[in-house]
């Protein structure tokens, strides 16, 4: 069952774009010469959501601007971005999704508190390696994913993309913010048992048994019925 059609960009994108793949979906991965999403959304049709990841500064902003200007949902990762050029980039974007590094250079560069910076967008999402996942928005109570149970850590590249992918795609299917956190932070566990970014796989019965025990039977009943129906 495919949801919302997702596009994602800027460097990480090929590494996003193979999570979601991998959970059933059909991403758009848009290239760095790709920047009308008029264009795109002509040829593959209209966009739910798209994620603006780590890339060329002014690449990420004609994506940011043109999502708010077309009144597309964004998702938008600041990367290396700092000070007033990350406050613009983010400004009305939906999601800020980043590690908790990167979060707190994110405050440091740009001298805003928690609160303040949720001003500017409507919910953030930050990974906290093995403490987990925290997400907090303006209109929510502030949400604790703890670490889905992962076997050995054998590599920890590609950590942070199959995470983005793994919560996009749960976006992408309308579960809540804590369920799709949920499946992020389980297929995030499988790309640390894998060698390189974009080493592992999913098995879709296997995913959704480990997301029960990870995160107990309603997770697994949800998740099921997008990677394993009837």
């Amino acid at each position: 069952m495919q949801g919302v059609k997702t596009a994602v960009t800027g460097t990480t994108a090929e590494a996003v774009g193979h999570g979601l793949a991998r959970l059933g979906q059909a991403p758009v991965v848009l290239g760095g010469d790709e920047l009308d999403l008029i264009e795109v959304m002509e040829r593959g049709g209209s966009l739910g959501l798209i994620h603006i990841g780590p890339g060329e500064p002014k690449a990420m902003h004609a994506y940011a601007d043109q999502a708010r200007d077309l009144g597309l949902e964004f998702s938008a990762d600041p990367g290396d971005l700092e000070g007033d050029e990350a406050v613009e980039f983010l400004t009305g974007a939906k999601f800020l999704v980043t590690g908790e590094h990167r979060y707190h250079l994110l405050q440091a560069t740009t001298g805003l508190a928690d609160d303040e910076i949720l001003e500017l967008v409507r919910v953030r999402v930050t990974t906290l390696d093995q403490d987990g996942v925290e997400v907090a928005g303006h209109d929510m109570d502030r949400v604790r994913v703890p670490f889905a149970r992962a076997d050995e850590i054998i590599d920890p590249a590609g950590g942070g993309e199959a995470f983005t992918a793994g919560l996009l795609a749960g976006l992408g299917w309308g579960m809540s913010l804590r369920r799709a956190s949920e499946v992020g932070s389980q297929l995030t566990a499988l790309a640390l048992e894998s060698v390189g970014p974009q080493g592992y796989s999913v098995n879709p019965v296997d995913f959704v048994n480990r997301l029960e025990r990870s995160y107990g039977p309603a997770a697994a009943a949800e998740a099921s019925a997008y990677l394993v129906p009837e």
